[in-house]
């Protein structure tokens, strides 16, 4: 159970994340759907490449990989952020992705705090 609790907190960001998304997506127009997408091809990418290269840095140094992962999230979130203000997408439908965004970066980057303090020791 002690091991259960730090990834109950990036579930929950994520869940929040798309939850906030999806209503986001019934706000927004097709071409600010298509504008969304299109920016996000990127950012998922990087997501991709965060994941690997966190997975081979935690098998070889479990304390690097942790902060690794909490740090990459953090400077996706940036990114995120200022992607999202040059989209010029409706106020509420931005409001709502960017708290989602928020909401996965802090649940992740808080579960690889924990596990990282956990290393430490």
């Amino acid at each position: 159970m002690p091991n259960a609790y730090p990834t109950l907190f990036a579930v929950a960001g994520l869940i929040a994340s798309t939850l906030l998304y999806e209503r986001a997506l019934k706000l927004m127009d097709a071409g600010a759907k298509a504008a969304l997408l299109d920016a996000s091809s990127s950012t998922r990418r990087l997501s991709v490449l965060v994941v690997i290269v966190f997975l081979a840095l935690v098998l070889w140094r479990p304390l690097i990989g942790w902060v690794f992962l909490a740090c990459a999230y953090l400077g996706l979130g940036v990114r995120s952020f200022f992607r999202l203000r040059r989209l010029n997408l409706p106020p509420r439908a931005s409001g709502l992705i960017l708290i989602g965004n928020v909401s996965a970066v802090i649940g992740i980057a808080l579960c690889a705090g924990i596990f990282a303090l956990r290393a430490l020791q």
